[in-house]
């Protein structure tokens, strides 16, 4: 298996700390996600939220978290997805008065031949999901 990144960077029509309220939590998913964060596990960096989805469930842990800086990571622990290893960061910046640049990257192993197809889903869940459910 390969290493691989992927990083998507938009900017959001609200300010840096409102933005920031929405995703501080990371026993709370519901401003930004479609899935339901169903258990919790500890509190800080090392918490673990179990995530059930429509058809998938999924457990993470919060390997970082710095309120200062408005930036998280986490590791995803088991999923159902076709990659491993995969490590999350998402970092707000302010863009201009009233704006947010977000970034959200991740790095991952996955077989060469599914590479392609893990990115894109990735890519795709961050932009339209996550991100675009920010952005309402």
């Amino acid at each position: 298996m390969k290493f691989y990144k992927v990083k998507v960077q938009e900017e959001l029509p609200n300010d840096a700390n409102n933005v920031w309220q929405l995703l501080c939590d990371f026993g709370d998913i519901k401003s930004w996600a479609t899935g339901k964060v169903v258990k919790t596990e500890g509190s800080g960096v090392g918490m673990i939220r179990h995530i059930e989805f429509d058809l998938d469930k999924v457990v993470e842990r919060c390997e970082a978290h710095d309120d200062d800086n408005m930036t998280f990571t986490y590791r995803l622990l088991e999923s159902p997805w076709p990659m491993s290893n995969y490590v999350a960061t998402v970092i707000l910046t302010s863009a201009a008065p009233g704006k947010t640049l977000i970034e959200w990257s991740s790095s991952y192993q996955a077989e060469p031949e599914q590479a392609e197809a893990v990115r894109n889903l990735i890519e795709s869940t961050y932009r339209i999901g996550f991100i675009a459910r920010l952005r309402k």
